[in-house]
């Protein structure tokens, strides 16, 4: 059962991942913020980079997101999504594990252009500001909580912590509840 925190959590995602901002998700918004992210980061529609974003968000709709779908009208509104995340990925590590980590690794691997396992404010502002249309300064802020132990960056192991905390942790004051930006109260 979801407490208050984490509704207002999933419906703040919900509405970030509400690309057309029509009220429901669908194969179209996991799409277009599938390209939205790869284009930020330079990379042109049908390169491997590309093709990896959209296999994985491909992969989130099927597995998790679409069986979240009690009318069968192929859209997910916000309270099939908060049930949905529930049943998925909230109950238990191993669902998070299995249906949000593969896309934050594709996530990931994007924003890391350089390959040096870190990744900067503006890497994860550009990310942010492309996938979940953050603004800069919300994305700036987000930034600044998820950097733990101040050094400037974030390692691959710092973002899965935050964003199992996002989608699990129970606690108001959780780090993690800032990867998505600053969750209206």
């Amino acid at each position: 059962m979801l407490n208050e925190l984490l509704k207002r959590k999933l419906a703040h995602l919900f509405a970030l991942l509400d690309v057309d901002d029509d009220g429901t998700i669908d194969r179209m918004d996991y799409t277009a913020s599938a390209d939205r992210l790869v284009t930020a980061f330079g990379y042109a529609p049908g390169s491997p980079e590309s093709a990896l974003v959209r296999e994985r968000y491909n992969r989130l709709w099927e597995a998790v997101t679409l069986p979240m779908d009690t009318d069968g009208d192929e859209r997910v509104d916000v309270e099939e999504y908060s049930s949905g995340m529930d049943r998925f990925v909230t109950a238990s590590e191993e669902g998070y594990r299995a249906h949000i980590a593969p896309v934050a690794d594709a996530f990931y691997d994007l924003m890391d252009g350089d390959g040096d396992g870190r990744i900067t404010r503006t890497e994860y502002v550009r990310m942010a500001a492309s996938a979940f249309r953050l603004s800069e300064d919300a994305g700036s802020a987000a930034f600044d909580k998820l950097d733990l132990n101040g050094n400037g960056w974030l390692d691959r192991d710092e973002l899965h912590a935050a964003n199992e905390q996002f989608f699990r942790s129970p606690e108001e004051d959780a780090r993690g509840n800032w990867i998505f930006g600053p969750v209206a109260a």
